[in-house]
């Protein structure tokens, strides 16, 4: 067996404990060092996942020859220059989402990755989750047809007590936090975006409390994206398709249910004003029958387990691509992320937060 992959962690706060959390299920990847801008904490936090080093500086641990790759959480605004460093230090990274604070950011990130051929892979976590594996392969199947509308909406209501950093002017807000899901899944299922509209509320500090965002697409199709800090959404997806419909299951974020129904088109055809009364008249009027039904079929939702922890299907194909030395995630490519930023980045300056 191959030695486990000896990961360096920058940052310390919320998302990083989550994601050590999560390594406890990946046998194959250790957490061996901690960087932080408060080289105490960088220690304090070390001794409590058992890693060995700790440093102030994500340089440091970039270019030390006991870390084999780099994960990026911390805050917004640091994770594409602490991307930078794991990619001048020749290391692979996975960065916290969003990618980059600004669409600049992003852009250089993306080109001195490619340039150096070095792997980057931006955590859009909920891609790599079977669910959403499932509903991209049943839409490309094309048993459901063509996709004509995705309605997306992630929110639940936050303090800022609690989330400071989403109520950070510089850096917080629910398009970067939360659209930046449902943005990513819209572009993955239904290609490029050619116009970007959003709406938001705003707080006095100027942060985007809820936001709708409709995107329409190259392909004739559109997408509505809701998200909220304030407000309980459904927390659902859905997507109208031309042969059917096919939906992610509450909680969207973290999905492990599948919706699907198909309706193939009809053929033109006289009815008769008289009560039906074939076997297959019979059987839908028949409740267990139905039930029965909704239960072989996707209408009443197939379950899809991630496993033990949400974010260990992400993990795994991280894990994967460095261990094979892959310059590029084939599930999260970069010019994905990079699409993605370019739509945020439009709907923030139309809600004045970018």
């Amino acid at each position: 067996m191959s030695q486990p992959i000896r990961l360096g962690v920058a940052g310390t706060g919320r998302m990083a404990a989550r994601m050590v959390q999560a390594l406890a299920h990946v046998p194959d990847m250790t957490v061996q060092a901690v960087a932080s801008g408060d080289a105490g904490r960088a220690r304090w936090f070390a001794d409590q996942c058992g890693a060995s080093d700790a440093t102030g500086s994500v340089s440091e641990m970039a270019d030390s020859a006991s870390v084999d790759a780099i994960y990026v959480a911390g805050r917004t605004r640091d994770h594409a220059a602490a991307a930078l460093e794991a990619v001048r230090a020749g290391k692979p990274v996975l960065v916290e989402k969003p990618l980059a604070l600004s669409l600049d950011g992003a852009g250089a990130l993306v080109r001195t990755a490619q340039d150096k051929g070095s792997l980057v892979m931006e955590n859009l976590w909920c891609l790599a989750l079977p669910a959403y594996r499932a509903l991209r392969e049943q839409l490309d199947s094309g048993s459901y047809g063509t996709g004509v509308q995705l309605h997306f909406d992630f929110g639940y209501p936050v303090q800022p007590d609690s989330y400071p950093s989403l109520f950070d002017p510089e850096d917080g807000g629910a398009i970067l936090d939360r659209g930046v899901y449902g943005v990513s899944l819209s572009l993955q299922l239904l290609g490029p975006v050619t116009k970007t509209i959003c709406t938001a509320r705003t707080n006095e500090d100027g942060v985007d409390l809820n936001a709708d965002l409709l995107l329409q697409h190259a392909s004739g199709a559109t997408s509505h994206i809701a998200v909220a800090l304030n407000a309980l959404m459904s927390n659902t997806a859905s997507l109208a398709c031309s042969h059917g419909h096919l939906g992610l299951g509450a909680p969207v974020i973290g999905s492990e249910i599948l919706h699907g129904i198909q309706m193939l088109p009809q053929a033109a055809s006289q009815v008769a004003p008289k009560a039906q009364t074939g076997l297959k008249q019979k059987v839908k009027a028949w409740p267990a029958a139905r039930r029965l039904k909704r239960m072989r079929d996707m209408s009443a939702g197939r379950f899809l387990s991630h496993g033990p922890d949400p974010y260990l299907p992400v993990l795994n194909h991280f894990r994967d691509l460095v261990r094979h030395g892959m310059r590029e995630s084939d599930l999260i490519p970069l010019q994905l992320s990079l699409r993605t930023q370019e739509i945020l980045h439009e709907a923030r300056r139309q809600a004045g937060g970018g």
